[in-house]
């Protein structure tokens, strides 16, 4: 447990115990938040309960503050106490306890900040999810990344995670899909041929097409359309492979790959519109089939059937895949990473739960925003369709796997981003990507420069302001982790490495490891081996490769 998480619990018991000494008024208590001060004087651990108990309680947070602080019984892990207007209660951590971090550190090693918060809860992530109709476009890159470190936070504290790709493998989409290919093949061979106005174009429906000529052979070709059911099934799995590889060169792997076509074969859609239907939540207009959204989340109903038998919506496809998810595959909670542009969508699955009479809470959406792209001093935006198209495996060739994960999860999910590629690729303390894995390479050389025994150090030798704040901003990273877990934000721990690495260098330059003086020597190798573990932690969340040697 974290030096934040113990003292939470300090102050809350201190405070229950003034509440029944009939010092304090009887109130419901709040989280008891503990932060690190932003000015190193003001403590290792800084608390601001009494201000939020002087609303609730009526009474004035520094009278609060002196109250809780006469409640708290004498411990090992706090030196001294003191407070602050207008009612901090701040905390300077115990030799004593600065140790200990560093013990239970090496202890547990990869284990080190994971938390029982999730209770085995299962968890399903889907994410990317676009048409496969072409490589993925480096538009869907930010939410790949968002969603696999989710899951990496969510397991790492103790979450059954499942992560999904959900395959949009049915519809006019995949259709003009294929017959954009069917013409390409027709247009090789020397058949008649009409590509599509609307359809696909680009390299890759021509690449496609040529591999389905060596797969399928020019004879059985002669006549496409009686090839077209091997035509479609062989070029979905050509696309779905392609799709699979660049996300893995992403660092991304799926658990799942959920085929949209089987929840019309298996009849999970039938069963959903037969439920609604009993539920008097579907009527016919304008030749179409209408679900009443507007009876729950959304302004205006939503078509499910479209009219002129032009087959269902991609909505009424997604009310069965998220009845699956709850009712057939029995998740707890789901979490859904789309585009902004799904805004509106979120309404109408919204509205689809609460007709199925699931609990609201139960389901969480994060919109990722538009990333605009800069390189020499230029944004731009890039299109699919046209056949101009940037994919995620050009981007990886130009910035590499690491400098785009750190990119993409070091901005809140729906704030606007701009990433700038020249700075991606700088090998400097510029770059923050190589910052930080400097800072890891750094404490690798040190680590095998070492040849002394240190596994029995005195860790109180450890006094001086460079050596405590790098032991605390250690200590921080269990919370770190709890607080990305409860918020689905990856930025705290993007943040948290940055500081770390700061801290770090703010050692380095201070502190001589390897010194003539032995017993300091081995315990400042303890905080390094500490503060290695802490880093290669922190980067196997964010999916960051952590070299030796840079």
């Amino acid at each position: 447990m974290s030096s934040s998480a113990e003292l939470s619990k300090i102050i809350k018991s201190a405070i229950i115990k003034a509440q029944k000494d009939g010092e304090l008024p009887q109130v419901d208590l709040p989280e008891i938040i503990i932060e690190k001060p932003k000015i190193d004087k003001f403590g290792s651990l800084s608390s601001n309960i009494p201000m939020i108990l002087g609303k609730t309680m009526n009474c004035n947070p520094m009278d609060i503050a002196v109250i809780i602080l006469k409640k708290i019984e004498k411990n090992q892990i706090i030196d001294k106490w003191d407070i602050a207007k207008p009612g901090f209660i701040n905390v300077h951590l115990s030799t004593f306890q600065r140790g200990k971090i560093l013990v239970d550190i090496i202890k547990l090693k990869d284990k080190y900040g994971t938390n029982s918060l999730g209770q085995k809860t299962k968890i399903l992530i889907e994410f990317v999810s676009v048409n496969p109709t072409g490589p993925v476009h480096v538009g869907h890159a930010r939410g790949a990344v968002l969603g696999s470190v989710i899951a990496n936070i969510l397991k790492f504290s103790d979450f059954n995670v499942s992560k999904e790709y959900y395959v949009n493998d049915a519809g006019n989409q995949i259709d003009l899909f294929i017959e954009s290919i069917v013409e390409n093949i027709k247009k090789i061979l020397d058949i008649d041929y009409k590509i599509p106005d609307d359809g696909y174009k680009g390299k890759y429906i021509e690449e496609i097409a040529q591999d389905l000529i060596k797969k399928i052979s020019k004879n059985n070709l002669k006549d496409v359309a009686s090839a077209y059911e091997k035509i479609k099934k062989l070029a979905l799995e050509i696309t779905l492979d392609s799709i699979k590889n660049d996300l893995e060169m992403l660092g991304i792997k799926y658990d799942n790959w959920f085929s949209e076509n089987s929840l019309i074969s298996e009849g999970t859609l039938k069963v959903c519109l037969d439920i609604l239907d009993k539920k008097d939540l579907l009527y016919e207009k304008d030749g179409a089939q209408w679900f009443k959204s507007s009876q729950f989340q959304t302004d205006d109903d939503v078509v499910l059937y479209k009219s002129n038998d032009e087959g269902h919506t991609y909505f009424s496809t997604d009310i069965a895949y998220h009845y699956n998810k709850f009712f057939i595959r029995k998740y707890e909670r789901i979490i859904n990473i789309f585009g902004a542009d799904h805004h509106s969508h979120v309404f109408r699955i919204k509205s689809a739960l609460e007709a199925f009479e699931i609990d609201q809470n139960k389901m969480d959406t994060l919109l990722t925003q538009i990333v605009r792209f800069k390189s020499n001093n230029k944004s731009e935006r890039f299109s699919k369709r046209s056949g101009n198209i940037y994919t995620i495996r050009d981007l990886l060739d130009v910035v590499g796997v690491d400098a785009i994960r750190f990119n993409f999860l070091h901005r809140t999910p729906e704030s606007q981003q701009e990433f700038d590629i020249d700075l991606a690729i700088k090998e400097s303390s510029e770059n923050p990507v190589y910052y930080i894995q400097y800072a890891y390479a750094r404490l690798s050389s040190i680590i095998n420069s070492v040849k002394f025994d240190y596994s029995k150090a005195n860790l109180n030798l450890l006094k001086s302001t460079f050596e405590t704040n790098l032991i605390e901003t250690l200590d921080l990273f269990p919370e770190v982790v709890v607080r990305s877990a409860i918020t689905l934000q990856t930025h705290l721990i993007t943040k948290y490495s940055l500081d770390l690495a700061k801290e770090l260098q703010i050692f380095y330059e201070n502190c001589r490891v390897l010194s003539e003086d032995t017993e300091l020597s081995k315990a400042r190798v303890n905080l390094v081996i500490s503060s290695k573990i802490v880093l290669k932690n922190v980067l196997n969340l964010l999916g960051i490769n952590t070299p030796e040697r840079m």
